[in-house]
């Protein structure tokens, strides 16, 4: 099919389809220019987002250290690496397709604008040799007109007897120019008719064909372009498809690594204090009094039991090496002692200083017993690894310092000697931190070491029994007074 030939009539609907086709095409680059701008946008968030709630201190790093942050934490590394696929899309896009159809819609353009100069030119042409066979079909009827006229004019001369043989002879030399001139103005006419046929069948069987199949070629060009930018958007798009899929493949990764059973042991190595709970809360006996005179166990006739003073002679025998405090209510020393004792550290408390701020020991002793070693295990990994590095240095010097003192071409062995010297400080410094702390390690290791620290931490609930000095009268016996036994644990 050739629009040369099949729409040969139709030159304006096929400018005005060729024009509305390149619009076509440079609005579909607009398209493809926002979608890119789409794709950098939704990447520049996307990286932001990541950015806003990916940790950014070593504090922050901490609480990454489960099963469920941690899975969270790799996503959004995942969900980065996503937003760089998008980048790729946006740039590729742009390059690939954007300012290839830019250059294309230009070129198309210039390549219309020639064609219809073209076109106008021929038609011109063809319009001009129309005309001028106009011109001389006109010239050449008046002349057929004026001969007729002569003739009929010099016919009647003729038939006239009336008139002179003169003016006949006038109507006949009348008649033959008029006569030449038809001749001249038929033969003219019959000239320009020849060329006009040329020039209409070269513009309708050549020039116009050939316009009309340049704007088919342009317009076949510019369709197979579009076809061919739009599988290469999708082709941009397909290529980065694995990599987002194995970014999303990556998230589920990282989520059926979510451990809960995992994340509770790190809970419990991250707050243990390495305490033994407190044991129960010794019964207190408010009557019972010292055991001598009229206030023994065969005064008391009112109310006591038999338990109840063996329960008070084991209490009184387990506190008699105790200091006796002043005399508090039970719920006041509750609440003092659970109020001190708040928080993970409890009796570990960090110190403070003259500025009110607080700061740790240097052996970690103000923190429970459980965080205590893993400070003290992760300062001397700390130190090893620093000591492996400075180790690793000093090799390097010395194999320098030998290949010095093989060619001193190369350098001044002595050079090295300083270095190495302040590498054997260093090295001496660190090891000998690395000693204080494994002693520290050592001695929290120690046998007895544990007990002696829970006996401190129970010393104020050891408190809460206490032993009470009432005056009694020589002469009469106050009833007893009896009271449940009270178990009290702390929350």
């Amino acid at each position: 099919m050739s629009w040369g030939t099949e729409l040969w009539d139709q030159y304006d609907n096929i400018a005005n389809h060729t024009s509305k086709g390149i619009d076509f095409l440079e609005k579909y680059g607009h398209f493809v220019d926002q979608r890119c701008k789409i794709e950098q946008e939704y990447a520049s968030k996307l990286r932001r987002l990541v950015k806003t709630y990916i940790p950014k201190s070593k504090k922050d790093d901490d609480e990454y250290q489960f099963t469920c942050t941690h899975a969270y934490k790799n996503l959004l590394n995942e969900l980065g690496d996503q937003a760089g696929q998008h980048e790729m899309i946006a740039e590729n896009l742009s390059t690939s397709v954007v300012s290839e159809l830019t250059n294309l819609v230009k070129q198309l353009k210039d390549d219309r604008r020639k064609y219809m100069v073209e076109g106008q030119r021929i038609k011109a042409d063809l319009r001009s040799s129309l005309n001028q066979l106009t011109k001389t079909k006109e010239k050449y009827e008046k002349a057929f007109g004026a001969s007729e006229r002569a003739l009929d004019a010099y016919n009647k001369a003729d038939a006239d007897i009336n008139l002179s043989r003169a003016e006949v002879e006038k109507q006949r030399v009348n008649k033959t120019i008029k006569s030449q001139q038809f001749e001249d103005a038929k033969n003219e006419y019959a000239s320009q008719l020849q060329k006009t046929n040329e020039a209409q069948a070269k513009y309708y069987n050549h020039f116009k064909p050939q316009v009309l199949t340049n704007f088919q070629d342009l317009d076949e060009r510019r369709i197979k372009c579009i076809q061919s930018f739009i599988l290469k958007s999708v082709n941009i798009e397909r290529d980065v498809l694995p990599i987002v899929s194995q970014c999303l493949d990556g998230m589920a990764q990282n989520a059926e690594n979510i451990n809960e059973t995992e994340d509770t042991r790190l809970v419990i190595e991250k707050f243990k204090s390495g305490f033994s709970p407190p044991g129960d809360i010794p019964f207190e006996d408010l009557n019972h009094d010292d055991t001598s005179g009229n206030n023994g166990p065969s005064a008391r006739n009112g109310g006591g039991t038999e338990r109840d003073d063996a329960d008070s002679r084991s209490i009184n025998g387990s506190m008699a090496s105790m200091p006796i405090p002043q005399k508090k209510s039970l719920i006041g020393t509750i609440t003092g002692n659970v109020r001190k004792r708040s928080g993970l550290r409890g009796l570990f408390a960090a110190s403070k200083g003259q500025n009110g701020s607080f700061f740790e020991k240097d052996d970690f002793s103000d923190l429970p017993p459980n965080q205590r070693r893993k400070r003290l295990q992760g300062k001397i990994e700390e130190i090893t690894g620093k000591i492996c590095q400075e180790t690793a240095a000093r090799d390097g010097l010395m194999k320098m310092k030998q290949v010095y003192e093989g060619n001193p071409a190369l350098g001044d062995p002595m050079s090295i000697q300083g270095q190495l010297t302040e590498n054997e400080k260093r090295l001496t410094t660190l090891q000998s931190e690395k000693k204080k702390f494994q002693d520290y390690l050592d001695e929290m290791d120690a046998p007895g070491l544990s007990s002696v620290t829970t006996s401190a931490a129970h010393l104020s609930v050891s408190q809460l029994s206490v032993k009470r000095n009432s005056a009694v009268s020589s002469t009469t016996v106050r009833p007893t007074v009896q009271r449940r036994a009270v178990s009290l644990r702390p929350v």
